[in-house]
């Protein structure tokens, strides 16, 4: 079902190795809402990769989107670059895409990895945003240890039942996760906690493959298409306008 040599555009595979992108501004193809000026393409032993810093006062995120699917397998390689750092890939489903307790969520933490689950997420009382637990997940014994300055290639793989995460080639374990009905799966997200000192950790070699996805219009897009004609119609209202002075 899935193959290591499908071409990098085809309809159900993505693939970045950065190689291609400008170095020191923002990457083609990605998306951040929250500081996207803390993401950029930088060298690492002559290879280009992503680096995600930090931020004092809010999270650091950048994401990449696909089409929905229910099975899948997303690869990256990842590199924490400080001591203090922690962040999550955060897998998001389409039915509640905002809603952490139908995601997947995987946390780099303070030299351990951790698979996120419902009880350590905290939601507030109003049910509009959510906490992550850490100082739960900081208590529990990680899936593995990770030192800083080192590669490590990440394999999350996705399917109605369950997910399967490997690090290096090594199974760390089957777990479940909350589903809707069906549950599909739209983005990745890489994301960086709020701590007081800031941090950096890299990303490279990002692979999504996708069995049998199906094209949706996501919300931001359906706004985004609305935003554009009503710009271009104001444009040339104050362009006629200003013409006819």
């Amino acid at each position: 079902m899935y193959h290591a040599n499908k071409p990098i555009f085809s309809y159900n595979y993505i693939e970045d190795t950065f190689e291609d992108q400008i170095p020191m501004v923002f990457p083609a193809g990605w998306i951040s809402l929250v500081n996207p000026w803390n993401v950029r393409v930088v060298y690492d032993n002559g290879n280009k990769v992503m680096e995600v810093e930090s931020s004092t006062t809010d999270v650091t995120e950048v994401t990449r989107r696909f089409k929905k699917t229910t099975i899948g397998i997303v690869e990256c390689k990842v590199k924490m670059l400080d001591v203090n750092g922690r962040f999550v890939i955060h897998l998001t489903q389409l039915d509640r895409e905002y809603d952490p307790y139908d995601d997947i969520i995987i946390a780099f933490l303070d030299g351990g990895v951790h698979v996120v689950g419902e009880d350590n997420i905290i939601a507030s009382v109003d049910g509009d945003s959510w906490a992550m637990d850490e100082q739960g997940l900081e208590d529990s014994v990680p899936l593995m240890n990770y030192v800083i300055n080192v590669w490590y290639l990440i394999k999350i793989e996705f399917n109605r039942e369950n997910l399967h995460l490997s690090i290096d080639g090594n199974l760390l374990g089957v777990f479940g996760y909350p589903k809707y009905n069906p549950p599909y799966f739209t983005a990745v997200y890489f994301v960086s906690f709020m701590t007081s000192s800031t941090f950096r950790f890299y990303i490279d070699d990002v692979k999504i493959t996708l069995s049998n996805p199906v094209d949706y219009i996501h919300p931001a897009n359906v706004i985004l298409l609305l935003v554009i004609p009503i710009s271009i119609i104001i444009f040339i209202y104050f362009f006629k306008k200003r013409r006819g002075k």
